[in-house]
């Protein structure tokens, strides 16, 4: 007779499979992990029912959760640093969905690196803002069209390429920044850095799914040329849903909530141009 694997061996005393503590009912007491019991857990119709129980609950959490962060400004990092996380989704895990929308419906957004053309003029207007690095752009393209024997054209299209690809993957960089100088002007109010993390993050992911809804808004109406019209409706609406956020969640005086929002805003903005020269640049360097 043939003899049982070791995981299902009647005769072994029961023990965790993953971290070795002896069982004491169906889940360990230890890490959690669920006991298996081939006749009830490999049953074709068990493994449906759970895998459509948890594609509808990660579908109504989700929507719950995104409608939250739209209609409810601060209440998600509320609600997560009051403990009451398990009716939402986790921030990281909604900022990775919304990132992942962002990156197949607008796979070449110029919205988070900046232009070749930009880099170029700052760097010969000495303009600070477009070019922060003060980066030689122009010759560094020349010396890069060169090396990889290409043409102007050729290459910077491989470049806007790399630069889109690279600002959406790298762009949660931007939220340990952030939370940081939010902590900065919040400690006083909340004296722990990571609910200031939180915040960030969930204010970094409605930021990206407003952009998301705006481009296809302004399509649907028919722009053609969405570019300074996005931005600005952009900015407007971040700007007043992190005033609404911020009273929310820090529950400070209004005068309060708006000095501080308009200099975290600023950083914001500051932190967004900043990001897309370092994408660019790092696309030209790395090509």
């Amino acid at each position: 007779m043939t003899k049982k694997t070791d995981e299902f061996d009647p005769d072994k005393p029961e023990i965790c499979a993953s971290c070795g503590a002896k069982l004491k009912g169906d889940y360990c007491r230890k890490c959690g992990e669920k006991k298996i019991v081939p006749e009830r857990d490999f049953r074709l119709a068990k493994f449906l029912n759970q895998t459509l129980w948890h594609f509808a609950h990660f579908d109504s959490k989700l929507l719950r959760t995104g409608w939250l962060l739209f209609s409810k400004p601060g209440f998600l990092t509320a609600e997560w640093t009051a403990g009451r996380r398990v009716n939402y989704m986790k921030p990281l895990q909604l900022f990775v969905v919304a990132s992942v929308l962002f990156y197949f419906f607008l796979p070449t957004t110029t919205a988070y690196f900046t232009s070749k053309r930009d880099l170029i003029n700052g760097y010969q207007e000495r303009n600070f803002v477009l070019n922060t690095f003060h980066y030689d752009c122009g010759q560094a393209f020349a010396a890069k069209a060169v090396l990889l024997q290409v043409d102007a054209e050729t290459l910077n299209d491989r470049i806007a390429l790399d630069a889109s690809q690279k600002s959406k993957t790298w762009l949660f960089l931007i939220i340990p920044f952030w939370g940081g100088i939010i902590y900065l002007f919040f400690q006083r109010d909340l004296p722990w850095l990571v609910p200031q993390l939180i915040f960030a993050m969930h204010g970094l992911t409605f930021y990206i799914l407003l952009d998301l809804s705006l481009h296809a808004f302004f399509n649907i109406l028919g722009f053609t040329n969405i570019g300074k019209h996005l931005l600005l409706w952009l900015l407007l609406i971040f700007s007043g849903y992190q005033v609404l956020a911020v009273r929310r969640f820090y529950g400070i005086s209004w005068p309060v909530t708006i000095l501080k929002t308009a200099a975290i805003i600023t950083v914001f903005i500051a932190l967004i141009l900043l990001y897309r020269q370092i994408i660019t640049i790092w696309a030209v360097e790395t090509l």
